[in-house]
């Protein structure tokens, strides 16, 4: 009896190191960036998704408000294809972020009303962070990892980093 509960034991201890491994080695299906800020008229709120395509290409697309008319031609909208190693780099960035170190410091910002977020995963399952005004006091709320990966989705996206953050 006792020998047969310790190879069940062993078998549930192996299952769940397995499925533990088969989900982290998950690829990763999308990511995507969310901006908003309630004070700025030009580029409210901006949203960029980057998806893995069925056809094998990456896909990005940028979808801005704004709360002013703007001139023709300065719209930031668009969308592209990036390259895979582009979409790897995006990737590690993303997976650098650790939550643990996001929440050590709880910091809101009434005044500025500025919200970021990064979000990645499968389509069944995602991780997703949200910080108020990462520029600010970066390395002591331990965000510099957040705002790389930010930066570097901007970059990607063609996008000025101090356009959107201000």
């Amino acid at each position: 009896m006792k020998k047969q509960l310790n190879i069940s034991t062993a078998l549930y201890i192996m299952f769940f190191a397995l499925q533990s491994l088969t989900t982290q080695s998950q690829e990763i299906n999308f990511i995507n960036l969310g901006y908003s800020s309630a004070i700025k008229p030009i580029n409210t709120t901006v949203n960029i998704s980057i998806h893995h395509t069925p056809d094998n290409t990456y896909k990005l697309k940028v979808k801005s408000l704004s709360l002013q008319k703007e001139e023709s031609g300065k719209s930031i909208d668009r969308e592209l294809i990036i390259t895979k190693s582009q979409y790897n780099e995006l990737v590690k960035a993303v997976q650098k972020i650790k939550q643990s170190e996001i929440i050590t410091e709880l910091y809101t910002s009434v005044l500025d009303g500025e919200a970021c977020t990064i979000s990645y995963g499968t389509m069944g399952s995602s991780i997703s962070f949200q910080v108020s005004n990462p520029t600010h006091n970066t390395d002591k709320r331990k965000l510099t990892a957040f705002l790389k990966a930010y930066k570097l989705i901007l970059r990607i996206a063609n996008l000025e980093s101090n356009i959107i953050l201000g």
